[in-house]
């Protein structure tokens, strides 16, 4: 199996493929591990080129003639592995436009089985980049952008290929996304009412848990592996004063959002949390509560529209609307759970 992997810069797609590296080396997965631009610069190097930390200012030719040789490169290598797993760009936001990270054409050349998009808290990206003299100075509205771009032309290419694509947090799991990339286990959206659960740690631990046993079977996609809305909220309820204290670049902690980069941030937390539905079998709803949760309830929308079935807990006094959007509701964790792993599809 060939697995293509993307993520922008300081997304943690390398941490990620370090660490995945590892974990197939301990189970003595036989599995070629190759990163694009190690072999655009060794590439160059042979031709006479010697690339900078500015190497996005380099003649395209130039550019697209290294990438054409390091896939080639590659492609040739990965043939003496029973699996290979690339890491690539599909797309860099540079000087404020688009830069191709891989071309369509290159890609139909090589038989990929799988498309991953890795992403990460755009504070942890913001943290990664201050201190890389390439990316200084990459504005926050910049990355988030930037981040939506590299997801869809991966949806893209995986399209092209008539290949699945998924989208998954550098916070995912690492034994479950093993599994994802090589078990046949079922996947699904874990869903509850994050923003009224805030303040109660006890049911938060409780759901987390639940997430962590049905890893186990499942292949469990978690909205809380990203926290970009936590951004948001410490910008609404702290003092300016106090954020500005805790940050002296005033990235890392987004002080000073302001609300057009607060609607884009918002707009991208809907979109990848509906697309971690959308590559999941179904949805599981933990809903612990009584107030209402838009979220929770636009997400069992989606499923609904999308085919998937809805499995709740739920106790509290149901309304036909609710029941409508669900499969099964059930009133406590633990029969959902002797549910869930007796399925006869389950495997």
């Amino acid at each position: 199996m060939n697995i293509v992997c993307t993520g922008i810069s300081c997304s943690g797609r390398k941490e990620l493929m370090a660490d995945f590296e590892a974990l197939c080396r301990e189970k003595n997965v036989q599995i070629g591990f190759f990163n694009v631009g190690d072999f655009m610069h060794h590439a160059a190097a042979e031709a006479g080129v010697r690339f900078t930390e500015k190497v996005l200012d380099s003649d395209p030719a130039v550019l697209s003639l290294a990438r054409r040789s390091a896939f080639h490169e590659i492609a040739n290598r990965a043939s003496e592995y029973e699996h290979a797993f690339i890491g690539l760009h599909s797309c860099f936001r540079w000087r404020g436009r688009l830069i191709e990270g891989i071309s369509f054409r290159d890609i139909r050349e090589f038989p990929a089985d799988v498309f991953v998009n890795v992403v990460d808290d755009l504070a942890d990206i913001a943290d990664r980049m201050a201190p890389n003299p390439q990316w200084t100075g990459m504005r926050r509205e910049e990355i988030n952008i930037w981040l939506d771009e590299e997801e869809f032309l991966t949806k893209q290419m995986a399209t092209l290929n008539s290949k699945p694509h998924y989208t998954v947090a550098r916070r995912h799991n690492l034994k479950n996304f093993y599994d994802l990339l090589f078990s046949d286990k079922q996947k699904f959206y874990l869903s509850y009412p994050i923003t009224l659960l805030r303040d109660n740690s006890d049911h938060l631990n409780k759901i987390q848990a639940f997430g962590s046993k049905m890893r186990q079977d499942f292949i469990v996609f978690d909205p809380l592996d990203i926290k970009d809305m936590e951004l948001i909220h410490d910008a609404e309820t702290e003092p300016i004063e106090k954020l500005e204290a805790e940050s002296s670049d005033g990235i890392t902690t987004i002080s000073s959002l302001d609300a057009g980069f607060s609607e884009q941030i918002k707009t991208r937390t809907i979109s990848r949390d509906f697309q971690f539905i959308h590559q999941s079998d179904f949805v599981v709803v933990l809903y612990p509560t009584d107030k209402l949760s838009p979220g929770v309830l636009s997400e069992m929308n989606y499923a609904s529209r999308y085919n998937k079935p809805v499995y709740a807990v739920y106790s509290h006094a149901r309304s036909p609307f609710f029941e409508n959007l669900c499969e099964k509701i059930f009133d406590t964790v633990e029969q959902l759970d002797s549910f869930l792993t007796s399925r006869p599809h389950n495997k």
